[in-house]
């Protein structure tokens, strides 16, 4: 076994093993080079092997530490993150970066059923789970309800439990779609992660009862702290359909 697998797998059986704790520091390269007799090179590749497990976050400039196991939001059932995440026992705040009218671009028109360049309410938020940044997120809104949302209301409240309990509209379903992207400098700034880390990129188009379009929502995740889960059933349509047509 070449050294930096060694020296993973024995930094991995620590981790697994409950000898290190979620988000305590590791030593640095130098210490752990001289505790396992090993090059400083030696010692990076097998940090980067654990990074790129998920097992390890490297903080720039404060060097490296054990990762959180990530939280996951469940995708049968349509909530806000807050909602989501405090039945599990997590908090969830937010940092209101802006809140305010912007033109809609060709996009935000489309999706939201206005016409190009119409007044919108932007709003832009940095979410912390667990006081840990973990999402930034850029919502658009038609004026009618947009403009009556507030940032006290914002800085504890998902959109979707504002709208819906103070502002009394009816929630009907959202059309959601899931990819990834790395992190921009700004967007690693913001997260605490390093330049080109991983996230998971989420667009949410949420509609009311009666189907026009509500909220559109962009969100970027950290990787190594959020997922999303579902279960999903096959039954007997697809099965059925094939024996039919083999007839």
């Amino acid at each position: 076994m070449p050294l930096y697998a060694a020296l993973r797998e024995r930094l991995k059986a620590d981790i697994l093993g409950g000898r290190r704790a979620p988000g305590a520091p590791l030593p640095s390269e130098a210490e752990l080079a001289a505790a396992h007799a090993v090059s400083r090179i030696t010692v990076r590749q097998a940090l980067a092997d654990l990074q790129r497990e998920g097992l390890v976050v490297t903080r720039h400039g404060k060097g490296s530490f054990v990762a959180r196991p990530a939280v996951a939001q469940d995708l049968t059932r349509l909530a806000g993150l807050a909602e989501s995440m405090h039945g599990a026992g997590h908090a969830v705040h937010t940092r209101v970066l802006a809140l305010g009218r912007a033109r809609a671009g060709a996009a935000i028109a489309g999706a939201l059923g206005v016409a190009p360049g119409a007044a919108v309410i932007e709003l832009r938020t940095l979410r912390y789970l667990d006081r840990v940044p973990l999402a930034i997120n850029r919502s658009w809104l038609p004026l009618e309800p947009g403009a009556r949302l507030r940032r006290d209301d914002l800085a504890s409240r998902d959109v979707l439990d504002i709208c819906e309990n103070l502002l009394g509209i009816a929630i009907g379903h959202a059309e959601v779609s899931i990819g990834a992207s790395a992190a921009t400098a700004r967007q690693a700034s913001a997260l605490g992660v390093a330049a080109g880390a991983p996230l998971v990129a989420v667009r949410r188009l949420v509609f009311g009862a009666e189907g026009a379009p509500l909220h559109l929502e962009h969100s970027v995740y950290r990787a190594d702290r959020f997922a999303y889960r579902a279960r999903l059933e096959r039954g007997r349509t697809g099965a059925a359909r094939s024996a039919a047509q083999m007839r």
